[in-house]
């Protein structure tokens, strides 16, 4: 028989843990890591965002990068309706993290308060504002292929993927994707929450669908949907993130080879310095 000799609080945590049923339900064990009798059966975590599941897409080990590939999963990044027909695409969205069994839902959306909008519009280092025009030219589209090249059907389209991708250069993901959907004609389409309740606002979680599905980005889902996905990563995994980067930079500029992140080659050039 093998001892256990460390305690449940030192035992190092799972890095990323799914949450599957309905989010409502889900987020406040993710948050909280306790279950509806108050007991701690899990670290506290973080929903992961939009952009950290792209990211996993493409880099994360091989031995599990295909459940990130072939799985939906709800993101911590919220699409936010207007009463105006207007959008807000509000990153880890913290109304989200505070979702429970008895928040107010309408068409299964969450009512936010009236002043909720002006307040989450102000923030602009954490939000994107799409005008009712740009969610109009948005809304059902996505990456067509012009000139055997897959490109965003309008700037509005690019400017919601820019937005949830946090500024990613998508061009590998969007290859991954049309190899994994090869008889789609259009990828990455958008659908955004357009639910309102009497001169509120709502907000849904931004899901990202699975690659061999055109790796549509939906924002209108419902948050009670039994079917849903949340996944919950420990904060160790992003401090064990930004270490793993450095030690790829440190080793990528003595060697003086190239590197990647976000989509992006980074390398060194010859006779070339920061005066």
């Amino acid at each position: 028989m093998t001892l256990q000799l460390s305690g449940k609080s030192e035992r190092l945590p799972e890095p990323h843990k799914e949450f599957y049923g309905q989010p409502r339900v889900q987020m406040p064990l993710l948050i909280s890591g306790r279950n509806e009798k108050g007991e701690q059966i899990d670290v506290p975590r973080d929903p992961v965002s939009f952009a950290y599941v792209l990211e996993r897409r493409m880099e994360a080990p091989q031995d599990v990068m295909g459940a990130w590939q072939k799985n939906y999963i709800f993101t911590g990044d919220g699409s936010t309706a207007g009463t105006e027909g207007d959008h807000l695409i509000v990153f880890d969205a913290q109304t989200l993290r505070e979702i429970t069994p008895e928040s107010e839902l309408y068409q299964r959306a969450l009512v936010l308060p009236a002043d909720a909008w002006q307040e989450l519009k102000g923030q602009k280092d954490k939000v994107v504002h799409l005008t009712a025009k740009e969610v109009g030219e948005a809304h059902g589209r996505g990456y067509v292929k012009k000139n055997g090249v897959w490109a965003p059907t309008n700037r509005s389209v690019a400017k919601v993927w820019d937005a949830l991708g946090r500024g990613r250069d998508l061009t590998s993901y969007i290859q991954l994707v049309s190899e994994h959907s090869p008889h789609s004609n259009s990828l990455l389409n958008v659908y955004l929450n357009q639910t309102t309740k009497d001169g509120k606002p709502t907000m849904r979680s931004w899901v990202a669908i699975r690659t061999v599905n055109s790796s549509n980005a939906i924002g209108n889902l419902s948050l009670d949907d039994s079917g849903g996905r949340l996944v919950g990563v420990a904060p160790e995994a992003h401090v064990a993130r930004e270490k793993a980067l450095e030690a790829r930079v440190q080793s990528a500029l003595e060697t003086g080879n190239a590197f990647e992140f976000n989509g992006r080659v980074y390398a060194p050039v010859v006779g070339v310095s920061l005066k």
